[in-house]
């Protein structure tokens, strides 16, 4: 029998054509009944075509979607690394005089800074924001010198106005343990030497804080904003030390040692504590108490009609007369029989009032020419000065002005600035009140030098 496609024969039991491969019409019945085998060539180069083509879509998005994110990252971290927007990180001291750290972050106004270790979100003003974290907020209570730091790590994140939120790369701080903050207000200065018995010790801590004086908890006498204002005995011995201690919660704990000095002397003499070191006048009442049957010889100007002496108990009192505008020395002993003088002498700064000042002021324009030849003569002297404010400079932790009082940058004056004006407006008309010092060389030149007490714009 002969194959009805090609036409050659095929046997009896041949379902398939033997040379053309198609099934024979009395087979094809039987055969296309028959489930088709799903692994044949055609069929698994299709189904791999599909898998590969799924598969390499597959890979090619996930690899676009990483590329995105990771650049996303990338620019992020550059930027806030590396970039305009690097978050600056700053020791400060906190308003309650805690050690603290500060983050400036920079981002859009409206934006907001969250930062989860806190709880706490910061808006964006002025392109910053600014996140204060006392150095005390990541220890606890009782920590001891064996510790020496803190390592912290924040996350922040950026959100932005439309809720958009990104989260930007970790900032790491390295916090040593803070010491309970002491500041000494009162005495000022350590070594301060003291006519009395009794001295105010004023003493600034933070609220919450146990504070020792001398071993005496006197943390009862600590106001709700932590002024501590206590009188401290000091003796006639020399160093009187004052030791204060405190301890602030979360913090290590400090200790300041003030030392007052008082002179051992062989007549007994005091001050009162109601004595000034300051005074708007040139007569200010100096008293005190010293050994019976002593006598008070006043060597620095006074009133002498004022000084009186309670010979039974030892009173005195007088009136000084204050020479300089500034710093006067007030010096003064007690004199006995078999005894050697006990000297007293103190500084008492002299700024007088506005109105005192003012009332006894000369006119600079008609006196400038005497001023320059006079200037050591005529020292303390009050003269009005008016003009224009050509140069301020700082010397020494003074403030200079230079000011032109005729017009014609010929009659110029340097004044050292002690007003409330603050620091002047270059190329303004001011008035100033001020007295001779002495004189100062200005760009190769000398000129008159005052110091100016008060002072104000022009307004004429």
């Amino acid at each position: 029998m002969n194959c009805p496609y090609c036409h050659k024969p095929f046997g009896p039991t041949d379902v398939v054509c033997p040379s053309c491969g198609q099934v024979l019409p009395e087979h094809m019945e039987d055969i296309s009944s028959q489930p088709r085998a799903f692994w044949d060539r055609r069929g698994v180069r299709a189904a791999l075509f599909v898998v590969c083509a799924i598969a390499a879509v597959f890979i090619v998005g996930f690899g676009i979607y990483k590329l995105y994110f990771w650049m996303q990252d990338y620019q992020i971290t550059r930027l806030y690394t590396r970039g305009e927007r690097t978050p600056v990180v700053s020791e400060v001291t906190l308003e309650d005089g805690r050690a603290a750290h500060a983050i400036s972050f920079f981002a859009e106004d409206g934006d907001q800074i969250f930062i989860p270790e806190l709880e706490r979100s910061t808006v964006v003003a002025g392109h910053v924001a600014r996140v204060e974290i006392a150095d005390s907020d990541w220890f606890s209570d009782g920590i001891s010198d064996d510790i020496e730091s803190a390592e912290v790590n924040l996350s922040p994140v950026l959100i932005e106005e439309n809720g958009a939120r990104t989260q930007l790369p970790t900032v790491s701080l390295s916090v040593a343990p803070p010491s309970s903050p002491i500041e000494v207000i009162s005495p000022a200065e350590d070594g301060l030497t003291v006519f009395t018995s009794i001295y105010p010790l004023e003493v600034q801590v933070v609220p919450g804080s146990t504070v020792l004086v001398n071993g005496e908890d006197v943390t009862d006498v600590v106001d709700r904003n932590g002024l501590l204002s206590a009188n401290v005995n000091v003796y006639p011995i020399g160093d009187n030390v004052i030791t204060i201690l405190a301890r602030t919660p979360n913090h290590l704990e400090s200790r300041r040692d003030v030392t007052i000095y008082r002179a051992q002397l062989e007549i007994e003499i005091e001050l009162d504590t109601s004595v000034q070191t300051e005074t708007d006048t040139r007569q200010m009442l100096v008293s005190g108490t010293c050994e019976p049957g002593a006598y008070i010889e006043v060597d620095s100007p006074y009133v002498e009609e004022s000084l009186y002496i309670n010979m039974e108990t030892g009173d005195f009192e007088f009136l000084t007369d204050l020479e300089l505008i500034g710093e006067n020395v007030v010096r003064f002993r007690a004199v006995k029989d078999g005894r050697a003088d006990a000297e007293i002498h103190f500084n008492v700064n002299y700024r007088p009032t506005l109105a005192n000042y003012s009332i006894a002021a000369w006119d600079l324009g008609e006196n400038y020419d005497q001023l320059r030849l006079l200037y050591a003569q005529w020292t303390g002297r009050v003269f009005l000065c008016e003009g224009e404010v050509i140069d301020v400079f700082t010397e020494d932790e003074e403030q200079y002005i230079v000011m032109d009082t005729s017009g014609d940058r010929q009659d110029l004056v340097v004044l050292i600035n002690e007003s409330n004006t603050g620091t002047p407006i270059i190329g303004r008309e001011y008035s100033a009140y001020a007295h001779v010092e002495g004189r100062y060389m200005y760009k190769a030149n000398y000129y008159p030098l005052l110091t100016t007490l008060y002072m104000d714009l022009r307004t004429d």
